[in-house]
């Protein structure tokens, strides 16, 4: 293990220009199984052998590179990795934009087959370098980045989880609820006590009552442990936690995974917590109210840590 730590069917062609060089934005959709996903191809022009980068993004039905992930992958993807030759490959999930499909019925599981068609699809193409192919998640993107990484390595050369948690569902649900209440003014220990509970609860109450879309989203994922597919990665993984992630706390997320390897986490894993970030590795408290959030800048020290990992591991 490496450990870093401050204190760890084509549609449309629109040609754009890049500082490195002309891009191809490429509007595509590729099958899943019973279901059509749509996407966006970025590729530099006039280039073979392309490495390219899959992103997943997190949970809900507003998840998308569209959308709420704008912001986030113009600036942590698209200019930091287009300028040094590399694709991306951007697609909506099921149920959302013009994916077909539920969203809030799909687990982890399909996810990652989800994924998986991405990479079938990219393989089908004669500029990407077919043994180049990084799969990269952002919060449950980054669960289900772990479960290419273990059910898909031979497809893959690379995969880094982004503030995604390491833990169960339940766990993971605690921490969020967790915080909350730290956030509320309740002390650490009570906070800790209500959030368990409340966890426990919700995951119980979904299991009989799923009527809303995210309630049967988390009866979907509620049974779902990374631990097993954790251990099943042998490609080179990234692990990106955040100092202020109300929702992955990285002291939680280290001590999960030293429990899942008993204290030796491999050696291809790199663990890197970013100083003073929140979930999205923004610059900014944990408590911090979303305009505040919205506000902050990202961290420098992940874009250039994150970079640097890419650009020798893909």
């Amino acid at each position: 293990m490496r450990f870093f730590s401050a204190f760890l069917t084509i549609l449309v062609f629109v040609p754009i220009h890049s500082l490195a060089q002309d891009l191809l934005r490429t509007n595509i959709t590729f099958e899943s199984g019973r279901y059509t996903l749509h996407g966006e191809l970025l590729l530099p022009q006039k280039a073979d052998s392309i490495p390219m980068i899959i992103f997943l993004v997190g949970a809900g039905e507003h998840s998308s590179h569209r959308t709420i992930y704008k912001d986030f992958v113009e600036k942590n993807l698209e200019a930091l990795f287009i300028p040094e030759g590399y694709g991306i490959l951007y697609f909506d999930k099921r149920g959302v934009g013009d994916s077909e499909g539920r969203w809030q019925r799909s687990n982890i599981y399909d996810r990652a087959d989800d994924a998986k068609a991405a990479i079938d699809y990219l393989k089908t193409l004669n500029s990407v370098d077919p043994n180049r192919i990084g799969v990269f998640g952002h919060s449950q993107g980054g669960w289900v980045a772990q479960v290419v990484g273990s059910l898909y390595r031979n497809d893959v050369k690379a995969i880094a989880s982004i503030a995604g948690p390491v833990s169960n569902a339940e766990l993971h649900l605690t921490n969020i609820y967790n915080s909350d209440y730290l956030c509320e003014g309740e002390s650490k220990e009570k906070a800790f006590e209500l959030a368990s509970k409340k966890a426990q609860s919700d995951i119980n109450w979904v299991s009989i009552f799923p009527f809303k879309k995210a309630w049967r989203h988390l009866k979907e994922i509620s049974e779902f442990d990374p631990s097993n597919d954790l251990r099943r990665i042998t490609d080179p993984a990234l692990f990106v936690f955040a100092s202020n992630d109300r929702m992955v706390y990285p002291g939680w997320s280290l001590t999960s995974l030293n429990e899942t390897f008993k204290n030796r986490v491999p050696d291809n894993f790199t663990l890197l917590v970013i100083p003073g970030v929140n979930h999205d590795l923004k610059k900014v408290e944990m408590c911090a109210s979303r305009e505040e959030a919205e506000a902050a800048e990202y961290s420098e020290y992940f874009q250039t840590t994150f970079k640097s990992w890419v650009l020798n591991n893909l």
